[in-house]
């Protein structure tokens, strides 16, 4: 596994490279003659399915395969005995900076490796095509942008591009750029997602086909969900036309039309959290291990005058929308890290000789070398610690979101946002607005997700989430507040709460729009866990 994360060497199912490969020769019928470029031929998966395709077999005028593995590479060039077939030992990225020629197909499974992993001579590279592309964000965060930013170069003025790609096109901030880069060069755009993992052995990765048509008699951007890999096969699969192209993501394209519909109208008539409420990231204490301590660290080197309670991580917090004092207190009593050091050049420390040693520790562990803590005044000395916020929101989540009112007044750390609430709003009415299908949904559709399921909104993603804002009493909200602890999942509490809240919004708004916003909920949610 560590080879194939530094090679980004995860090959493409047989079946996909069959599918797309007889699906791409229905778009490429009226063509005479065509010339293929694999820019990561791998084990030439689709090299071999094109040659041995009836139809496009006869119409090929070269193939050119690119793989920097010669071990690979042998193996093709043994199987495939073509004389337009072209076998180049080169990294890709080493090839296109000498060829500028053109092909009617582009077709592959770029490498998926993370900047780290990549050689300072690969990220120059990747530097280079972004600018060329007069992308701003010109720092490759994964090869895989630079591979598909120089192959829609290498695509004839009416040829196709055929990638598999990460989920991330869809999802992430860095890829808006190469959105907006694949409607602007192609005319037509087809995207196929999967609730099925196509790569068993890249577990956590989500992926996508991504086919761009230069020319198109049927311009538009088009998706389609595919439920079962068979489906493919069979072709039991439509492609809807999506009008809803120009969000900054395109994750809604695992949403019928209707749905997003629906879900756009309600946006349109709301404000959303920042409107409500000012956040910002928590603490940073640049080692959470050393800085956060149980009160059996405090005792032992009577740091008791230099630490202010403070919440680590929402696992402390699961199922519930409020941390008391008596909830806190748990959490303590249980010896986890509860309290944070908080020295800074007030606190009176020189004649306590047991913080010494605890500092000479952390020294010892090479702490004070770190780049956070080497740039402050005293290392040991966590900046920004400012006062106890009204609630915290935890940027990653599991089930749902956790928005949780602080009642016990302790510090959180920047695993979450710290929360205050602007004008005359009320913490109490947010919380309980917060949680609806509309509001979770859309939870779904701005965040990210990881391996596991995990889904993560930066400051910004959290911010717009749209919130339809009702009024409840505190006695109201205290018996919320107990129902939440009581429920089974989130579903319940939407079962629950969104004809109240939901209503608000639209009062003409029935039952079935509402039973439809549970589902569009639900299928986001479980599409996110299923592929983890």
């Amino acid at each position: 596994m560590k080879n194939k994360k530094n090679t980004g060497s995860f090959y493409t199912p047989k079946s996909i490279a069959d599918f797309l490969v007889s699906y791409l020769s229905d778009k490429l019928q009226d063509k005479k003659t065509i010339s293929v470029l694999e820019p990561s031929a791998g084990d030439g998966i689709f090299v071999k399915t094109i040659y041995n395709h009836q139809i496009l077999s006869e119409k090929i005028e070269k193939v050119v395969a690119v793989e920097q593995s010669k071990r690979e590479l042998n193996k093709i060039v043994k199987e495939v005995k073509q004389k337009s077939f072209l076998a180049v030992h080169s990294d890709f990225l080493e090839f296109q900076s000498k060829n500028k020629q053109k092909f009617s197909l582009v077709v592959g499974n770029p490498p998926y490796i993370k900047k780290s992993l990549l050689k300072e001579n690969q990220i120059e590279h990747c530097k280079t095509i972004h600018q060329n592309a007069n992308l701003a964000d010109t720092k490759p965060k994964n090869i895989w942008t630079a591979f598909l930013v120089r192959s829609i170069e290498f695509t004839g003025k009416d040829g196709i591009l055929a990638f598999v790609l990460p989920s991330e096109l869809l999802q992430v901030k860095f890829a808006a750029e190469l959105r907006e880069l694949i409607l602007k060069q192609f005319e037509r755009v087809e995207i196929f997602t999967f609730n099925e993992l196509l790569f068993k052995d890249c577990k956590g990765q989500d992926t996508l086909l991504l086919i761009g048509e230069r020319k198109s008699s049927n311009k538009g951007v088009f998706y389609c969900n595919i439920d079962k890999l068979a489906d493919l096969a069979e072709k039991k699969f439509a492609l809807a036309q999506n009008l809803k192209i120009k969000e900054s993501k395109w994750t809604h394209h695992h949403l019928e039309t209707e749905e997003i519909e629906l879900l756009e109208k309600l946006k349109e008539k709301l404000q959303t959290v920042n409107d409500y409420c000012s956040s910002k990231a928590g603490i940073v204490t640049a080692a959470n291990d050393y800085f956060i301590i149980d009160a059996k660290t405090v005792d032992e080197y009577s740091l008791h005058n230099f630490v202010k309670p403070i919440i680590q991580k929402g696992v402390f917090v699961n199922g519930s929308v409020e941390l008391s004092e008596e909830e806190f207190q748990v959490l303590i009593d249980k010896s986890k890290p509860t309290y944070l050091i908080a020295i800074d050049k007030h606190s009176q420390i020189r004649s306590n000789a047991k913080f010494w040693k605890y500092k000479q520790i952390g020294e010892e562990k090479n702490l004070h070398k770190r780049y956070k803590t080497s740039i402050r005044e005293k290392w040991f000395h966590v900046p920004n610690v400012g006062s106890e916020p009204e609630a915290f929101f935890f940027k990653r989540c599991n089930e749902y979101p956790k928005l949780i009112k602080n009642t016990a007044n302790v510090l959180a750390t920047d695993s979450a946002y710290t929360i205050s609430m602007r004008g005359n709003f009320v913490i109490e009415n947010l919380i309980y607005s917060f949680y609806n299908s509309l509001t979770l949904a859309f939870a779904e559709l701005h965040g990210r997700y990881y391996g596991g399921g995990v889904l993560e909104l930066t400051p910004n993603e959290f911010k717009n989430l749209p919130v339809p804002m009702l009024n409840i009493s505190q006695l109201n909200f205290d018996a919320y507040v107990l129902r939440f602890k009581q429920k089974k999942s989130i579903m319940d509490i939407c079962n629950r709460e969104d004809m109240r809240i939901l209503k608000s919004v639209d009062k003409d708004l029935d039952k079935d729009s509402i039973e439809k916003l549970h589902k569009i909920r639900e299928k986001l949610y479980l599409r996110r866990i299923k592929t983890s």
